[in-house]
């Protein structure tokens, strides 16, 4: 089986920067596909493994969920956990929220999915614990697998020294990207 790369930090942790770095460093990525949200509910993972075996790297929804099942499937592949305090995290949630407007019932039927929690009447704390509760998950299944997991934070500073040498990369001539910062507005 070929490795893989797998993003499976939790939204708002600067997976669309790690993305742009899988693109800058020349990798087939396959990003957020929301269309394969309905296999959850089926427990089918057949389309999200057929898509695995298609790209190279991933990061967002659905990957961050089964980096169990990838690492059985695909032996070797590495996998990075983005995150960022939990306090910045749930801001940044919130803001994402705010700029969004009123969620659609289809969205909200993908969120419950996808939480585990009962979108749209979740709390913050709810919010917290699932992010937390996420991490913590990901940091013990790979305790005793520590060359298969990288633990980023790109607002610790971390960037290509760490994902190049987790990779066994050469760092790329250009600056580490930032993308999709958030747009705040007050409420």
């Amino acid at each position: 089986m070929t490795n893989k790369i797998f993003g499976i930090g939790w939204a708002k942790t600067g997976t669309t920067t790690l993305g742009k770095c899988f693109e800058i460093l020349g990798f087939d990525h396959q990003s957020q596909d929301l269309s394969l949200v309905h296999d959850l509910g089926k427990k089918d993972l057949a389309r999200i493994l057929e898509t695995a075996h298609q790209k190279e790297t991933f990061e967002d929804w659905p990957w961050i969920l089964f980096y169990k099942e990838f690492y059985t499937e695909f032996p070797n592949s590495k996998f990075v956990l983005t995150i960022r305090d939990s306090e910045k995290w749930i801001l940044s949630y919130k803001n994402m929220l705010l700029n969004q407007g009123k969620a659609s019932r289809h969205l909200n039927k993908v969120r419950r999915a996808i939480y585990q929690l009962p979108f749209p009447n979740v709390s913050e704390e709810e919010l917290v614990a699932r992010y937390n509760l996420h991490n913590a998950e990901v940091i013990k299944y790979f305790e005793d697998k520590p060359d298969s997991l990288l633990i980023v934070n790109w607002e610790h500073g971390h960037g290509w020294p760490e994902l190049c040498n987790f990779l066994n990369l050469e760092i790329p001539d250009q600056p580490f990207p930032h993308s999709n910062k958030g747009v705040y507005i007050k409420p």
